[in-house]
């Protein structure tokens, strides 16, 4: 019997299951659709998704947590980006994919 090679190590294991965690959710993959084109705010993240922005501002969070999101302060708005150029090409891959 063949051993098979695992090419991934326990820590790259973990963050991709917390990124995928990160983005598994309908609101969260509307919101992030979305700041692939340009940073946003929590209320115009919360416009475009149709929900509270207390809803919004907790899948922010996860994906805060996840490593997936950033933001930045400007006045007494919040505008949230994606990270690294890697999570714009997986949502858009993802897109694209079931599109």
């Amino acid at each position: 019997m063949s051993k098979l090679k695992i090419e991934l190590n326990k820590k790259q294991l973990e963050n991709s299951v917390k990124v995928l965690q990160g983005i598994s959710h309908p609101v969260r993959l509307t919101i992030l659709n979305a700041l692939t084109k340009e940073e946003l705010s929590v209320n115009d993240l919360s416009n475009l998704a149709s929900v509270s922005q207390s809803v919004t501002s907790q899948h922010l969070g996860k994906m805060k947590d996840s490593g997936i999101l950033e933001s930045r302060k400007e006045s007494n708005k919040v505008f949230y980006y994606i990270k690294d150029p890697k999570y714009k090409d997986l949502i858009k891959q993802i897109t694209k994919l079931f599109n």
